[in-house]
């Protein structure tokens, strides 16, 4: 993760602005759960601009066999709460676990707080980063991320995801809460949806350490 602008994640992957579609469109859907609020937030608070490069993930389905593990993960682009830019970049040297959170959903609203417990006690390893995405803003629910995240006291990167959920698209999410590894080496090791015992914890920061072949674990194939 960096600050500064890149020229990209690797060979050949162009960096691109993302543009709204029925792929987009419809992952919207999905999690509005038949509501019809207004997506998003058109004053930029709580959501902001994205840029997604690399091929995106197959969406998760949650059964064994993950075609996802050992794919290149997308790089990204996206803002803090406070407007600071952060640039994802796997394959760059850091591990990755990535969170994916919707202010609105109480499953969500249960993990946090256990992360930020275990991350306090535990502490988050060398050369990996714990980025949460903030996604599926719905203002309209209540419980704004941006004063959500801050009250939880969340200790590490928390980035806007934009109103149509193009970085969530990406990775294939499909449930909250979301968790997407990449290795050292950029690609996926595991992908968990559901809440995660101390246990899946310790074994995604560890396998977002490692790179090379993945073995059997709690968020693997």
């Amino acid at each position: 993760m960096t600050d500064e602008t890149t020229s990209g994640g690797g060979p050949g992957r162009t960096i691109a602005y993302v543009l709204v579609g029925a792929v987009a469109l419809a992952l919207v859907a999905a999690l509005t759960l038949g509501g019809g609020e207004p997506v998003g937030d058109l004053e930029g608070n709580e959501t902001g601009p994205v840029l997604v490069a690399g091929e995106g993930l197959p969406e998760f389905d949650g059964t064994s066999g993950d075609p996802a593990i050992g794919m290149m993960a997308p790089d990204f682009d996206a803002t803090s709460f406070d407007g600071r830019q952060v640039l994802i970049r796997p394959g760059e040297g850091s591990g990755y676990v990535l969170a994916f959170f919707a202010h609105w959903c109480p499953h969500c609203q249960d993990e946090v707080p256990k992360l930020v417990d275990w991350i306090g006690r535990g502490g988050i390893p060398d050369g990996v980063e714990v980025v949460a995405v903030s996604t599926a803003v719905y203002l309209e629910r209540g419980n704004p991320p941006r004063a959500w995240l801050a009250g939880e006291g969340w200790p590490a990167v928390a980035v806007r995801d934009d109103d149509t959920s193009t970085v969530a698209d990406a990775f294939g999410l499909r449930s909250f809460p979301y968790f997407v590894v990449v290795g050292t080496d950029g690609r996926v090791r595991g992908r968990v949806s559901g809440g995660l015992a101390l246990e899946d914890w310790n074994w995604a920061l560890d396998q977002a350490g490692r790179s090379g072949a993945v073995r059997s674990g709690s968020g693997s194939a």
